[in-house]
């Protein structure tokens, strides 16, 4: 899958948990995340690099945040490294540690970062 947009209901779950200003930290390393937005096109991002240049919040895609989701939804876990070398999602940490915030994720492990999904279909 490669969506250019988010579908609705992964777009609605994700509005749910995340919005202008929200903090995200990295699971294993702790480093911040700052959402500056949320599209149909992705989730905008700051970091502390990017804060401290200046230089303005950076696109998420949706596809890397959807490739994640189906992943998990399809195995019932994530594990972050699957994202790098299987997905080529760039901003894994990133996107695990925004999957975490669904109330239906659970944080198996932070080093190695392993997510699982519980009740979705229960």
């Amino acid at each position: 899958m490669s969506a250019a947009e988010f579908e609705d209901e992964l777009f609605d779950r994700i509005a749910d948990v995340v919005g202008p200003g929200t903090a995200i930290l990295t699971l294993s390393t702790k480093n911040l995340n700052r959402v500056a937005g949320v599209d149909r096109k992705g989730v905008w991002v700051e970091t502390e690099r990017s804060m401290g240049l200046g230089s303005g919040p950076q696109l998420v895609p949706a596809w890397m945040i959807a490739v994640a989701w189906e992943r998990l939804c399809d195995k019932g876990e994530l594990a972050q490294q699957d994202l790098l070398n299987e997905l080529n999602v760039k901003r894994s940490a990133f996107v695990c540690a925004l999957l975490a915030k669904l109330p239906e994720v659970r944080i198996r492990s932070t080093k190695p970062t392993i997510l699982e999904l519980q009740g979705l279909s229960e």
